[in-house]
Parts: C-alpha cells; structure tokens; sequence
C-alpha cells in the first residue's frame, strides 16, 4: 500500500513538472487532499493502522505511534519557530520585490546568486525543522493531525520561498 501511494504522489509530481506556478499550487493542494483521503481510507480499513513497518525489525521508518496519538509536548516552541520561519519568507520575499535590475549583466548576475544563497539558507533550515518535526512524530511526541497542520504551514512558507526565487529570476533576467 505504501508502494501504492508512493507510485501515486511521483505520477502527481510528473504532471506538477510541466505546469505554471498558479497550477502547481492548485496541484500540490489537490496532492495534499488526496494524501489525506488515502490516509482516512487506509486508518478506515485498518491497514497499517498507523504503523509503517520495513522488512526488518531495527527499520528507523518504525512508528511507535498506533493511529492518532496525542501530541505530548509543548507546542508553543513550534508555533513561534514556524511563525519566525513565516516571518523571514515575507521579508525575504518582499526585499527581492523591491529589487531593481541591474544594468549590468555581471551585476544582475551577483545580485541573484546574493539573493538566491539566502534563499537555500532558508530552506535548508525549514527543511531541518521539518526532519525533526517528523521525528517527533514517530517517537509518539507529536500527533499525526499536529505533524500534517506543521508540515502543511511549512509547505506553504516553502512555496513563498519559491515564488519569491521566480521574482528573483524574473527581475535579474537569470536562472541557474
């Protein structure tokens, strides 16, 4: 069944390649729906019922959580971590909106890979963060629900990044 939804989510993904940014959105927001009806369906027929297991014992895909579970910890670091995370995207965002193209070619060029280091460094960190929310979703820390709303929020902060890199190459006339 995981191989099933795997399959699934790569065929999505290779449609999402070719279309325009708006269209992606759309997608991406039709995947995370559909990745929310195929997890409702298997929970109600009871496969997996919340565990992933590997072909053997000491597999560190192993949920110890068995179905919901209940967040455990204090969410507020989480909260303020994501809304920092937010926080930087927009200004990020709204500096590279401000930014003028340069007339020289060497200029605009510098300009962009400027803009686009501090955009990685960026997502790198969220992508960081959302390895150890995962974490703690399957050490039972934090509930399915919490780890999906977390993940969706993170997903969203990404996409400013990427529509914020699209403004970047527009204005500097330069894609890596």
């Amino acid at each position: 069944m995981k191989i099933i939804k795997l399959l699934g989510i790569l065929g999505i993904a290779f449609m999402l390649s070719g279309c325009e940014d708006r269209d992606v959105d759309r997608l991406e927001d039709r995947m995370d729906n559909l990745e929310d009806k195929i997890d409702a369906l298997l929970e109600q027929n009871g496969v997996n019922n919340g565990t992933i297991t590997g072909n053997n014992s000491g597999n560190s895909d192993t949920v110890i959580n068995e179905g919901e579970g209940e967040t455990t910890v204090d969410t507020t670091d989480i909260e303020a971590t994501i809304k920092n995370y937010e926080a930087d995207a927009n200004d990020i965002s709204k500096s590279i909106s401000k930014l003028t193209t340069p007339a020289n070619r060497s200029d605009a060029i510098d300009l962009f890979w400027e803009w686009k280091y501090k955009l990685e460094d960026l997502e790198n960190s969220i992508d960081r963060y959302e390895n150890e929310l995962e974490r703690m979703y399957r050490t039972n820390t934090l509930s399915y629900s919490d780890f999906r709303t977390y993940d969706r929020r993170l997903e969203d902060i990404e996409n400013t990044l990427d529509l914020a890199e699209d403004d970047l190459e527009y204005i500097t006339r330069y894609d890596d």
